[in-house]
């Protein structure tokens, strides 16, 4: 490495240590100066940072990935803060490998070579614990080979390496040994609280929630299981302005919208989020040419309208080839922005059949409809903005949950999910009134159900045949 580029990465590497308590202490604090509350998943990563301080676990290596917008950025930075408390006197770096890479135009392996001689000493020969806290690893594409080089060099080094949803399809086998990855999904409506309104959840209420609904015999067992917990639902939602439920749904659901109640803002800030999923993470994950990428928000717009997809059909209105249309559809599950529901049934049938798109944040969905002035009725806009949070929900479930999947039935008046769990098939319905029971009911016998959920405005209450639960919004948001 010439000499001159090497003192420009060490002055970068001693200003970045100068300042990146106060650039953390932006995300740590809010604007009156208090510490700001800390995601569900700051608990487990924590713990592993921890416990590495003391000396007792295996986890060295952290990869987090997820939707853009999802908090990583602000997750890590609370990461750094606290390590600080662990130990004043550590080693420890946070970087930005987007500014390292796109900006400055160095490399990661260049960036850490010189970094090891601004320690004084090899990577093998560390004396004491090494922190590196990188965000945005993926725009280096040796990033894995690199970190899993450091990795193997010393026992001394804790990594996080964050990332968007690309990063997990630029790993190998190698880096699967070593790294414990964390999904970092969009947030839930308790954690949406905690972080606005420092409203706290009861302890042990969303697993006792998840329990009932999710690994009971029989609706019979679902109904009473919540009953005894209906003193604790309606203690965590006294003092919650009806309000909330509808900024949650609409643009809440990721951390960097929280604190906005102007909604035309809220939305502002989302596009470019959008934008930037489509200029810099799609091209990363598949090839298209510029007219096709140009066509993407309009791909977005058509899918936050439909109950369903069908590939054809959106592939002629749009004039944009068949198979280019699902290439990109797939991109966009990858990056997350898209969940995928396949029509329940056999490969062949899961092929043929349109499938039903989410997104994974409503606020996505809610965007593109305020944005176009939408003409669809508010009722079902509403309706299919619960049906993205109820997938959301259903994907936090299954992501701790190995083994469940999620189809949909695609025959006329059919449910809108199934959730294969470990137990048996559970069908549940988005929908108040009596359709809700109905949709079940013709669904039932087509997969020998266990049981069905209505999930919706109604109050809790078992049906007639014992066979179905209405699941009140008040309970199910707080599993």
């Amino acid at each position: 490495m010439e000499g001159e580029r090497k003192d420009i990465i060490k002055r970068f590497l001693q200003n970045q240590v100068a300042q990146a308590d106060n650039r953390a202490l932006g995300y740590v604090l809010d604007e009156k100066g208090n510490k700001n509350p800390t995601r569900n998943a700051y608990v487990k990563l924590n713990m592993h940072l921890t416990n590495f301080m003391e000396g007792k676990t295996s986890v060295r290596w952290i990869v987090m990935h997820g939707l853009r917008g999802a908090g990583k950025t602000t997750l890590v930075s609370q990461l750094y803060h606290n390590s600080k408390r662990l130990d004043r006197n550590i080693n420890r770096i946070f970087l930005a490998v987007d500014e390292i890479n796109r900006v400055l135009g160095f490399s990661l392996k260049e960036t850490m070579e010189v970094y090891e001689e601004l320690l004084g000493t090899v990577f093998e020969r560390l004396d004491k614990p090494l922190l590196l806290f990188l965000d945005e690893v993926q725009y280096d594409k040796d990033w894995a080979i690199v970190l899993k080089t450091i990795y193997d060099r010393t026992n001394k080094v804790f990594i996080i390496s964050t990332g968007s949803s690309a990063l997990t399809l630029q790993t190998n086998s190698d880096v699967a040994r070593r790294a414990y990855f964390e999904r970092l999904l969009p947030m839930s409506f308790t954690e949406y609280n905690k972080v606005k309104n420092h409203k706290y959840e009861i302890a042990g209420l969303c697993e006792k929630l998840r329990t009932a609904l999710y690994s009971s015999n029989n609706a019979t067992e679902v109904f009473s299981q919540l009953k005894l917990l209906e003193k604790d639902v309606d203690k965590y939602w006294m003092g919650i302005d009806r309000l909330e439920f509808k900024k949650y749904i609409r643009w809440g659901t990721l951390p960097y919208m929280v604190k906005i109640d102007n909604e035309s803002i809220a939305y502002d800030l989302l596009k470019k989020t959008v934008d930037r999923i489509i200029a810099v993470d799609v091209p990363e994950l598949g090839k298209f040419e510029t007219d096709v990428i140009k066509r993407i928000p309009e791909i977005l717009y058509m899918v936050a309208g439909s109950d369903t997809v069908s590939v054809t059909r959106m592939s002629s209105n749009l004039g944009i080839n068949k198979l280019t249309l699902s290439e990109v559809l797939e991109v966009l599950e990858k990056t997350e922005t898209l969940i995928r529901v396949f029509p329940y049934g056999s490969p062949g049938i899961q092929v043929r059949k349109p499938s039903k798109y989410l997104f994974l944040s409503s606020a996505i969905r809610s965007m593109y409809f305020n944005f176009t002035s939408s003409v669809i009725d508010e009722t079902l806009i509403k309706g299919k903005l619960l049906e993205d949070t109820i997938g959301l929900y259903l994907t936090k479930y299954m992501q701790k949950n190995i083994g469940t999947s999620l189809t949909y039935d695609n025959s006329e008046k059919g449910a809108d999910f199934f959730l294969k769990t470990n137990g048996g098939y559970i069908i549940i319905e988005v929908g108040s009134g009596k359709k809700g029971f109905q949709q079940i009911n013709n669904s039932f016998n087509k997969i020998g159900a266990k049981y069905g959920l209505v999930i919706s405005a109604n109050e809790l209450a078992l049906d007639g045949q014992c066979r179905s639960v209405y699941i009140p919004l008040k309970y199910f948001l707080l599993s």
